[in-house]
């Protein structure tokens, strides 16, 4: 592996590929000199370099080329890199006191095409000076510090590439639906693929679809286990890709298979932290029990008293050994048979995983508590297997009012819009529950029991078959209606377990009979086209579902969304066209 720096000066590969803008090459040459064009800039940002001795320079950009050029020109000028995990205004609000100067796409481009003078052409900086800071759920509801020095990212690529190196051609590219602005994405998408000299593509996959058309055979793809959990109906059509990775958390035993099944490709999961980088890895090939965890190179494992797990690695806190908050069963041995294999048990403290990221109950807790609408609140989640979110709270007078007056469906979806001013989607509780005290023990505790509680199933109300309409507008020839979507819903019944997804010909379905009962159709339409499936509907979640007709043609357009953006789309047609 060649270092960083080195890889982007290096004058024998001036002319190779470095990453793709779209569809637009950028050869390494090019990035090397915006680098340095960027790093002559930022002198002049406004006097902030010259007057600090150790300038901050935050940066969060959507091109992750833009975020290598903006990276590598503060470490060049001898800056401590921000990495803020989102680009929130809120959260941007609570970290504010820890940079000098704030760059985002815009700003770099603008600095690139104004930068005046000569390039910098200081001394190619040391990784061991080289300093990121990166941000992640710290269990006070802070937003936790974490530094990384670019030597220690250079260490964990080069103890991890041995592993994967062989397993895909060099011409593959590295291909993301993850975001650079966290380590994870920050190492497989951006540092992995310079340093071995392979190509990745800049703008991230925001949907599985972005990727279908553009996947080249044996390509690398950068995935989460919220990806790998709902796979589109069309990656079946897909190029196969040579190498699928999954971090952020656990991948259940039944996505991996099914992934593996679409993909024709074991995902290798990398589990570890923001705090330690990469600890292990597995690739679960046998059905039944989910695989052990196997560490990766020079990480050994044990357990401290409590049964959670600790590690120590070069790449972590060298000779020193590094706690973590997961508990874990040490179990077998690698293929090597010099390392202790281990199975993960659950977090100790009150942070939780929801759809692969890493999110602080304590923070959502804190950000609702803020709103004028609540007087207390506890986030949960409402089971061990739960994949979503939810909160029990107390309104204020305020919130009573409001849950009087537009009920608990539109008080939840106002606390969420709240809430999405500090937190990233996968926060946002799903499920609610307003009482009027929070539940405690005969010894005043809040055991977590009580909480869960509010939100088991009845298993005497048989399974539902409609989603609850709250609400219906209608304004010329569109009708908009407001649902939610039962949890107990009879459709999410072995589709799929520990997955339950809302099958897209339930949802077709569900368009017909409003269709037919709100423009006088038959309830059989006769032809489909233009249909697509963003994102699934899970349960419990609360959806906008909005329906066009058109007398002309005998169609209707349909369209499910909700805040977590569109879900599917489409057009039915009947044949009796006006």
């Amino acid at each position: 592996m060649t270092p960083l720096f080195e890889a982007l000066t290096s004058l024998e590969d001036r002319d190779r590929i470095l990453c793709l803008e779209g569809d637009r090459p950028v050869t390494r040459d090019e990035t090397a000199r915006a680098v340095a064009r960027l790093a002559a800039g930022l002198e002049n940002a406004n006097g902030v370099l010259p007057r600090i001795a150790i300038p901050r320079i935050a940066i969060h950009c959507a091109s992750a080329r833009l975020f290598l050029v903006g990276l590598a020109a503060a470490w060049w000028r001898g800056a401590q890199v921000i990495l803020p995990a989102t680009d929130r205004e809120g959260y941007l609000a609570e970290i504010a006191h820890t940079h000098d100067l704030y760059l985002d796409d815009q700003a770099i481009e603008e600095r690139l095409e104004t930068a005046e003078g000569p390039p910098w052409s200081g001394p190619r900086p040391t990784p061991e000076t080289c300093l990121a800071v990166m941000f992640t759920s710290g269990s006070t509801g802070l937003p936790k510090e974490i530094r990384k020095t670019l030597a220690q990212l250079e260490a964990e690529i080069t103890t991890q590439d041995p592993l994967w190196r062989d397993q895909a051609p060099l011409e593959a590219r590295v291909l993301g639906l993850v975001s650079h602005q966290h380590i994870y994405g920050l190492l497989f998408r951006i540092l992995w693929p310079v340093m071995g000299g392979r190509v990745f593509q800049a703008r991230q996959a925001r949907f599985w679809e972005d990727l279908i058309s553009d996947a080249r055979p044996g390509d690398i793809i950068v995935a989460s286990p919220a990806h790998l959990g709902r796979p589109h109906a069309d990656l079946v059509s897909m190029a196969r890709p040579s190498l699928v990775f999954s971090s952020g958390g656990p991948l259940p035993l039944e996505a991996s298979q099914a992934s593996a099944a679409v993909l024709d490709a074991i995902p290798t999961e990398i589990y570890g932290s923001t705090e330690t980088g990469g600890i292990a890895w597995r690739r679960q090939r046998e059905l039944g029990a989910a695989t052990p965890w196997t560490p990766l190179p020079g990480v050994a494992v044990a357990l401290n008293e409590a049964g959670c797990l600790r590690v120590r690695a070069a790449h972590i806190a060298g000779e020193a050994w590094y706690q973590t908050e997961d508990r874990a069963n040490l179990e077998g041995t690698n293929p090597e048979g010099n390392q202790t294999g281990f199975r993960l048990g659950g977090r100790a403290d009150r942070v939780v995983k929801v759809e692969g990221k890493r999110l602080s109950l304590t923070a959502v807790e804190r950000h609702l508590a803020a709103s004028d609408l609540v007087d207390d609140v506890v986030a949960l989640l409402a089971s061990d297997d739960d994949t979503r979110l939810s909160a029990v709270v107390v309104p204020t007078a305020a919130g009573w009012e409001a849950h009087g007056a537009e009920g608990a469906f539109r008080l939840g979806r106002r606390l969420r819009h709240h809430l999405r001013a500090f937190e990233e989607d996968a926060a946002l509780p799903h499920r609610w529950r307003f009482v009027e005290t929070l539940p405690t023990d005969a010894q005043g505790k809040r055991p977590l029991a009580l909480f869960r509680a509010l939100f088991e199933d009845r298993t005497a109300i048989p399974p539902s078959h409609q989603p609850i309409i709250h609400a219906e507008q209608r304004k010329g020839t569109t009708v908009t209606l407001s649902l939610t979507i039962p949890e107990d819903l009879l459709y999410y019944q072995g589709h799929f377990d520990g997955y339950p997804l809302l099958p897209g010909i339930i949802q077709i379905h569900w368009v017909a009979e409003r269709a037919s009962a709100s423009f006088g159709l038959s309830p059989t339409p006769t032809a489909m086209s233009r249909l697509k499936f963003h994102q699934p509907i899970l349960p419990g979640a609360q959806i906008t579902l909005s329906l066009t007709h058109d007398p002309a043609k005998g169609s209707v357009t349909f369209h499910y969304a909700s805040d977590a953006g569109d879900h599917a789309s489409g057009v039915l047609k009947w044949a009796e066209a006006a």
